[in-house]
């Protein structure tokens, strides 16, 4: 991945990020939530369009006054060959209507998913967290890793995938980005999630996946992977009784169904007194949201690269 002196990016591979600007996105959402630059956005409903044969189009517009961008992140989804998903986000300036540039949608995606998942976790994860389960071995299961390590001190890391070797790769690759951190294969996915702290979910399984049934009281799961409205990575027993975490109410419920009708969204979690999340687990059911979107494609441009 390259960018041009205009700010474009061009290339095959998503550019990687690592903890510091995890940490510093994670921190601008926070500060957008508490003070209101997010429920100022303007932000529609995603637009879907489908071929007929199976693929998809999508296109995810935001507006912001506060940071004084707008942006749409567009996306095809296909069956391949080649990559499943190719995206480009373009980002404008509100102030003078000048095209800052366009960024490469998977690196946009990744930080965002790994700064949201940080947000959340600070905030609803035990402090003292040392154990992560991980079902998934892709690459949002990394961005799990990185979002979640960057709030909480994991000593051990357990992944299950359904490809044992793609499992080891992410293993290795967490051992050499923290030797103090014990990476192990899970055969199953309860033998990953049994007893964790903090669960990540980041597969394409539209069934709910065989978790353990012995969690802890207080065991945090970020749910990040496929979901339809009648289905989730999580049973819907297990939803029933968690407290549930979205980005958006409105998204949430169209995209992943009612169940999340009483659900806390980002600004609330963030602004908001609730005495009940230490007592039940809580679940992060993510369906994705443009303003996150903005708002990593902000800091991105601030960078003295752009």
């Amino acid at each position: 991945m390259t960018i041009t002196g205009t700010g474009f990016l061009t290339g095959a591979a998503a550019p990687e990020h690592g903890v510091a600007d995890v940490v510093a996105v994670a921190a601008l959402m926070r500060e957008s939530l508490r003070g209101g630059a997010v429920r100022r956005m303007a932000v529609p409903l995603r637009q879907v369009v489908d071929d007929g044969r199976g693929a998809r189009f999508l296109s995810m517009p935001a507006v912001s006054a506060d940071h004084g961008l707008c942006v749409n992140k567009t996306a095809t989804i296909t069956d391949g060959p080649g990559p499943t998903v190719t995206s480009v986000v373009p980002v404008f300036s509100t102030t003078t209507g000048e095209l800052l540039g366009v960024l490469d949608g998977a690196a946009v995606t990744n930080l965002k998913c790994a700064a949201v998942t940080a947000l959340v976790t600070d905030r609803c994860a035990a402090p003292g967290s040392t154990v992560l389960g991980i079902v998934g071995s892709g690459v949002q299961a990394w961005q799990q890793y990185l979002g979640v390590t960057a709030v909480r001190p994991v000593t051990e890391v357990r992944v299950h995938s359904r490809t044992p070797e793609h499992a080891e790769i992410l293993c290795e690759r967490i051992r050499r980005a923290d030797p103090g951190v014990r990476a192990v294969v899970s055969a199953s996915a309860e033998a990953a999630t049994s007893g964790a702290d903090v669960i990540s979910t980041a597969t394409t399984s539209v069934q709910p996946l065989p978790i353990a049934d012995e969690l802890p009281a207080h065991v945090h799961v970020n749910c990040m992977g496929a979901h339809t409205t009648a289905s989730r990575e999580l049973s819907r027993p297990f939803l029933e009784a968690a407290t549930l975490v979205v980005e958006n109410l409105e998204i949430a419920v169209a995209e992943a169904g009612e169940i999340h009708r009483t659900a806390i969204d980002l600004e609330s979690l963030e602004t908001g007194p609730h005495p009940g999340i230490d007592a039940r687990p809580t679940v992060f059911s993510s369906t994705g949201h443009a303003s996150l979107d903005l708002i990593t494609c902000a800091h991105l441009v601030a960078q003295p690269h752009h």
